[in-house]
């Protein structure tokens, strides 16, 4: 019997695996080719498999670690549908509402893996947090050239990317899966700025999605695996 839980508990992981890899794959060859219904189809079934994930350990983690990894997927999967809004949309001012709100909801998970993490005894040093600030000042530095109007929202989202990504590479362990997931998330943020603005050729562009979004589904892999990993521990 001792040997039986393990293993079971190893074969399960490796079928959430394995649905997660499908499901983002699904999800990122339907965003990069720009299929709006499959997209939205698509699009929301690896948060649906890391909700579950979270869910079934929520018996062994108290009520505050449960909320905080609740609000980080409820606010990532709005903001998804709000990005997702973005992306299709043609109309300018309509695009740029979806993606103030989207910005701000992801602001919302953000800030709710900080706290997290903040609690599980992360404290993360200048060292780490201004780097991933001034990679970020290059996204910001393009907003103010082609959207300026956004930046105030954007850049206010990009230093809580950097604090929760600074946060993550704080913590003791899992490491180095929640430092590799926190500047995951960073990096595929800093694609999506670039993509949209400096991106002409539409090859490069599908490119660009396809990176953004199998980015986007590992981070989030990475981070809430990592987080209620460790704090099941606790």
């Amino acid at each position: 019997m001792g040997r039986r839980l393990p293993d079971r508990r190893l074969s399960k992981q490796r079928a959430f695996d394995l649905a997660y890899a499908a499901t983002t794959a699904a999800a990122t060859v339907t965003g990069a080719l720009g299929h709006r219904r499959a997209a939205g189809l698509t699009k929301p079934l690896p948060m649906l498999l890391l909700v579950a994930q979270a869910a079934a350990g929520a018996r062994e983690r108290d009520a505050l670690d449960n909320a905080g990894l609740a609000g980080a997927l409820a606010f990532s999967m709005a903001g998804d549908r709000l990005m997702l809004l973005e992306e299709f949309e043609t109309e300018p001012v309509a695009k740029d509402r979806y993606l103030r709100l989207g910005a701000t909801l992801f602001a919302g998970a953000q800030l709710s893996y900080v706290a997290t993490m903040w609690r599980a005894g992360a404290r993360p040093s200048a060292r780490q947090l201004l780097p991933r600030v001034g990679v970020l000042a290059e996204s910001a530095a393009v907003l103010a050239r082609h959207r300026p109007a956004l930046l105030p929202v954007l850049g206010t989202y990009g230093n809580t990317l950097a604090t929760m990504s600074a946060t993550a590479s704080a913590m003791s362990d899992p490491q180095p899966r929640l430092r590799i997931g926190g500047v995951t998330f960073l990096l595929s943020d800093l694609a999506i700025i670039n993509r949209r603005h400096l991106v002409t050729d539409p090859r490069v562009r599908m490119a660009g999605e396809a990176w953004v979004l199998a980015s986007y589904f590992a981070a989030q892999y990475l981070l809430i695996g990592g987080l209620a990993e460790r704090l099941r521990r606790r």
